[in-house]
């Protein structure tokens, strides 16, 4: 029911997003989304794709430092106020969003919103009951 982010966390300093990306290019790995959160030291690559088991044992086998998280992955119209539409869905339930980000999907009019909360299988229930299609590793890769 989930899409499965990876989380790369690197040293905050010159060449090393290029490396990573670089790294990925290399071994043919398509990135759909990509995230970066850093503070002054160290950063975490947040990257999604289509393969992330196999993308994640390349990773670690090559000593990248790195781990797989379930997020949820919601389909909404590529439309003015449709992200502050499902944020809100989640607002009026008092649910605290640790990080989202955004992205179109291939071949649709769509966006796919990632988001990393504390109780995913809660917020997509209330996602689905609320009209926001669920997107899950199977649909990502088939788009």
């Amino acid at each position: 029911m989930y899409i499965q982010q990876i989380s790369v966390f690197i040293e905050n300093k010159p060449g090393n997003l290029a490396d990573l990306t670089n790294f990925l290019a290399k071994h043919q790995i398509d990135m759909r989304a990509l995230e970066v959160a850093d503070s002054s030291d160290y950063g975490i690559i947040r990257i999604i794709v289509d393969d992330p088991y196999n993308t994640l044992t390349l990773l670690k086998d090559n000593l990248w430092i790195c781990k797989l998280t379930p997020v949820i992955g919601a389909k909404i119209p590529d439309t003015p106020g449709a992200m502050a539409k499902a944020l809100s869905i989640l607002a009026a339930e008092n649910i605290s969003v640790e990080y989202v980000y955004a992205f179109l999907a291939r071949g649709t009019d769509d966006a796919l919103m990632i988001f990393r909360v504390e109780d995913n299988e809660r917020v997509a229930t209330l996602l689905k009951k609320n009209g926001v299609k669920i997107i899950d590793q199977e649909d990502l890769s088939n788009m």
